[in-house]
């Protein structure tokens, strides 16, 4: 999956990233505005060809604004659905790990995004990273705790057909952690994103000790 524009891992192309664009949004928007919010560049009138060709589809809706013509998706439009959820596939991936997750027959501390994914940056190459935290009262060899962790790095991977990695501390290994002031634990209060469990702010701002 393309994390920075998952619609384009379905519909490749400028097609998916335009339809993409608009289904972030419910604001009117130039073509031109949609040109600048692609993640990477596209020329303007390549985008106005796209935009073109979903208006003949009725996809999208154009309305004239002065000189220019301002562009929405037409949520009424029966492929209006399916759109939104490609739109939201990262979303869709994190429900799917969290229902896992609480299921568990061993909960975990708190289950996190981070890494490019998280930041809404990641390829079709890229991995997702997940940081677990296991309570301090479950040994890490534990066979339970041991097969749940598995099991849901390989559905993680069949649902997003990238790599998943997960990264695990206990919890007073993420305290250790915040007392020497290790750099991870900056970049996972910047950009980890909440599965399960405690979040980011609950655990790394609590004073160590």
């Amino acid at each position: 999956m393309r994390f920075s524009e998952p619609m384009s891992s379905v519909v490749p192309g400028l097609h998916g990233r335009v339809l993409g664009v608009l289904a972030r949004t419910d604001r009117a928007l130039t073509g031109r505005a949609v040109a600048g919010l692609l993640q990477s560049p596209a020329s303007p009138s390549g985008v106005q060809k796209v935009l073109a060709d979903l208006v003949d589809n009725g996809v999208v809706i154009a309305e004239p604004a002065g000189r220019a013509r301002l562009y929405t998706l037409n949520r009424d439009h029966v492929a209006a659905p399916a759109i939104d959820q490609l739109a939201r596939l990262r979303d869709v991936l994190l429900d799917r790990i969290r229902a896992e997750a609480e299921a568990w027959e061993i909960p975990a501390k708190a289950i996190w995004l981070f890494g490019s994914t998280a930041r809404g940056q990641g390829d079709a190459g890229s991995d997702v990273d997940l940081l677990i935290v296991r309570p301090d009262d479950v040994d890490a060899s534990d066979p339970v705790w041991l097969r749940q962790v598995d099991t849901l790095s390989a559905h993680a991977s069949l649902w997003s057909g990238n790599s998943c990695e997960v990264v695990e501390y206990s919890g007073q290994e993420v305290r250790d952690l915040i007392s020497r002031k290790e750099r991870i634990v900056n970049e996972l209060r910047r950009d980890a994103v909440p599965i399960t469990g405690s979040t980011p702010r609950q655990t790394l701002d609590r004073k160590a000790g």
